[in-house]
């Protein structure tokens, strides 16, 4: 029995140093486990610092991120984000696997530069902002078009907009964007970011970088 017991404790100690150890690595582990995802998808990216709230329901927060283009975009950086902070129950996350709608509580999120590239083809890395968030619906016109998520309080700053046409350097555009702290209440259809980016399209004054970053949702002719 006292044989018995003296494993027994030792198996506990043992578990204990484990869970200590995975709590003082949770924020490396998860750090390379996301940038290992980008790069399965031909991607690169890089997190300064990464801090994951213990236990698993409450935030997520993310410093100096810089996520690369594909090689066929050019390979520069596509997205700076200075800094980034989520505030959500981890089951929520979860929802995402199974394909459900994740609620956050609160999204900060401060992106230094955006670089939207366009191809020799036409071709970019991103349709426009409307159809990166919103679900495509023939039920729904497009301003009610609901998202992949939603978000009690959303909070965005974004300093600079890059365009880079790769066939065409005199086509590229750089753009002050300097929007801070702009808040967001509700957001659940892509109506309720229309304030948003009617904002950012004040700082757009070039009509056809407009209509390629906002597509339909602010097309001008």
């Amino acid at each position: 029995m006292r044989f018995l017991f003296r494993w027994a404790f030792r198996l506990l100690i043992l578990l204990l140093v484990m869970a200590i150890g995975l709590f003082l690595t949770k924020d490396a582990l998860a750090k390379w486990w996301i940038v290992s995802k980008f790069r399965e998808q031909g991607m690169d990216a890089r997190i300064g610092q990464l801090e994951i709230g213990f236990p698993l329901n409450s935030t997520v927060s993310a410093y100096d991120v810089t996520i690369w283009n594909l090689p066929e975009y050019g390979g520069a950086p596509m997205l700076e984000i200075d800094d980034l902070f989520i505030d959500c129950d981890f089951s929520e996350l979860m929802n995402v696997r199974r394909k459900l709608k994740p609620h956050f509580r609160l999204v900060r999120i401060g992106i230094t530069e955006f670089n939207l590239v366009e191809t020799k083809g036409g071709e970019r890395n991103l349709i426009s902002l409307p159809d990166a968030v919103a679900k495509s619906s023939a039920q729904h016109a497009l301003g009610e078009s609901p998202l992949y998520f939603t978000i009690d309080t959303l909070n965005f700053s974004w300093e600079r907009l890059k365009f880079t046409h790769l066939a065409d350097a005199g086509k590229s555009r750089d753009v002050n964007i300097n929007i801070e702290d702009y808040t967001v209440q509700d957001v659940e259809k892509l109506s309720d970011l229309r304030p948003l980016f009617d904002k950012v399209a004040t700082k757009v004054t070039w009509k056809v970088l407009l209509n390629k970053l906002f597509g339909r949702l602010l097309a001008k002719p």
